[in-house]
């Protein structure tokens, strides 16, 4: 073979145009690169959300431009259920901050299904400290309806804390009235979890720790955001404040996992049954499930089209609805409901005997979405405030679709008629009190039937237009707040256009002319 070398020259010109090629392709990728960052305003890349996880649960659009995420509690739960034992084994991550404006050392978490009233039995069987894992002292307080944990280092002003505890429950099986245990074959299991006690940020008392009375609300708590797992039969159905992210089968044969998320909330719940059914309709682009046991489809399949009608219309009186789903469920209150966020109790008697109060009740749980869940109350110190808007609020639902007469109806008899009576047989007092002012006999026609009149009083005054505008207002300013009795006043004034306060003093503080003895 021959080879042939090339002259010196072309070697010098070849070795150019490879570096003319190699600086062109570097100014060709330097300029890509440029042209990107560019692109970028020269802005670093944003932070993750970290709401991001629970949006399916809720409307972006419904968090206030001043939502702090960051002082909002967040629980993590994971639960394993034994319906058929009524046996509930949790484990809980609880992330905080210490608002109180001073130095903490207890901690309080309240243990509701301790409370007569619910007859359960909760204990905790372990508290530690995250991450480092040191276990920390606790014992109960409050009747056994709390317990307080002690740490070992004072928590700081501002300061984050995460909790993990481990806890048992034990619920009841009961007949007539059940908002806690199994009946009928629906286990109910509201404040199933340590709920860590409301914070009042007042150094001096840092921590709402009230103990409710049998015939009030019982939950006294912060808004929070929840990620849940729950493992359970997998021939059951459960029903909870959240949405269901997944489920998948369970390390244990016949056993199913599911994960749900939900917030902003302000508690947590579930039902499970192996009898109810569900059927599903879509509002204003919101799922809305009615769950239902068998033998009463043709009441469930109403109850959805009621909540439907109910949903639809409180959309345009007072603002959209929060979350992403809405369920309602056949539970054994008997002829009473009971409202969670996104969850609704209505009672089974009104799927049965007393199917014509379904659509009324319906109405009036429905109503709590916006009066508890999306602007809050104080079950415990106001309890009228957000009862009378749901009364009140389901007049304007049974006005919107069925006229005048029908809210003249509701008037006499659910409101005037029955305090009426109350004032006859000695059972009238001021509206604005704590709850332990009341009694069984008179809570209900005071907190809901009395304070109703106060409602329909500004409502008759200012007209149907001024008075929406006013709920819209105090909607929009207080959306996932809590605002006492005073605030609401304030935009009575402000948004109405009148003074409130011969009506209010008249109806809520009892102060009716010289006498003072009220209507």
């Amino acid at each position: 073979m021959i080879q042939v070398y090339p002259k010196a020259a072309d070697m010098k010109k070849r070795l150019l145009q490879m570096k003319r090629s190699l600086l062109f392709l570097f100014f060709l990728l330097l300029f890509g690169l440029l042209a990107a960052l560019a692109g970028c305003s020269g802005s670093p890349p944003p932070p993750p959300d970290p709401m991001e996880p629970y949006y399916p649960a809720f409307h972006k659009e419904s968090l206030p431009a001043d939502f702090d995420f960051d002082s909002t509690p967040r629980y993590n739960l994971q639960l394993k259920i034994d319906p058929e034992k009524r046996l509930v084994f949790g484990k809980q991550r609880v992330h905080f901050r210490n608002l109180s404006g001073r130095l903490l050392r207890d901690i309080y978490v309240r243990q509701y299904p301790n409370l007569p009233q619910l007859g359960g039995l909760m204990k905790l069987t372990a508290v530690r400290t995250l991450p480092d894992g040191f276990a920390v002292g606790f014992a109960p307080e409050l009747e056994n309806s709390a317990a307080r944990i002690t740490l070992i280092d004072d928590l700081e002003p501002n300061a984050d804390l995460d909790l993990e505890i481990d806890f048992e429950i034990l619920a009841p099986q009961k007949e007539g009235y059940v908002l806690f245990g199994e009946s009928e074959g629906i286990l109910s299991l509201p404040y199933a979890y340590p709920m860590l006690a409301r914070q009042t940020g007042d150094p001096v008392s840092p921590w709402r720790l009230e103990i409710p009375p049998v015939f009030a609300d019982i939950a006294i708590t912060d808004l929070a955001f929840y990620s849940v797992t729950v493992t359970l039969p997998e021939d059951y159905l459960i029903i909870t404040s959240g949405v269901e992210i997944t489920h998948t089968a369970a390390s244990d044969p016949g056993w199913k996992t599911h994960q749900f998320v939900t917030g902003p909330a302000r508690e947590w719940t579930m039902v499970l049954s192996k009898d109810l059914q569900e059927v599903s309709r879509t509002v204003d682009g919101n799922l809305v499930n009615s769950h239902y046991l068998s033998r009463d489809e043709l009441a469930g399949e109403s109850a959805l089209a009621y909540s439907a009608a109910v949903l639809r219309t409180y959309d345009r009186l007072f603002s959209p609805y929060p979350f992403t789903e809405l369920d309602i469920t056949e539970a054994p209150t008997r002829y009473l409901g009971m409202e969670y966020p996104k969850l609704n109790y209505i009672g089974l008697d009104t799927y049965r005997s007393a199917a014509n109060t379904q659509e009324y009740l319906i109405a009036h749980e429905i109503s709590h979405q916006w009066w508890y869940a999306l602007v809050g109350s104080d079950p415990y110190r106001y309890p009228w405030l957000d009862e009378g808007l749901a009364e009140h609020s389901s007049l304007l639902y049974m006005e919107t679709l069925y006229g005048p007469e029908a809210a003249d109806r509701i008037r006499t008899q659910r409101w005037e008629i029955p305090v009426q009576w109350a004032k006859k047989h000695g059972y009238d007092t001021p509206v604005g009190q704590e709850v332990t002012a009341f009694n069984s006999t008179n809570y209900e026609l005071m907190v809901y039937a009395k304070s109703a009149l106060f409602f329909d009083s500004l409502y008759q005054a200012m007209g149907r237009e001024a008075y929406l505008k006013v709920l819209q207002a105090f909607i929009d300013r207080y959306r996932f707040k809590t605002p006492t009795p005073d605030d609401f006043l304030a935009i009575v004034q402000e948004v109405g256009g009148i003074d409130p306060t011969p009506m209010y003093e008249e109806w809520i503080l009892g102060k009716s002319g010289p006498q003072g003895n009220g209507r």
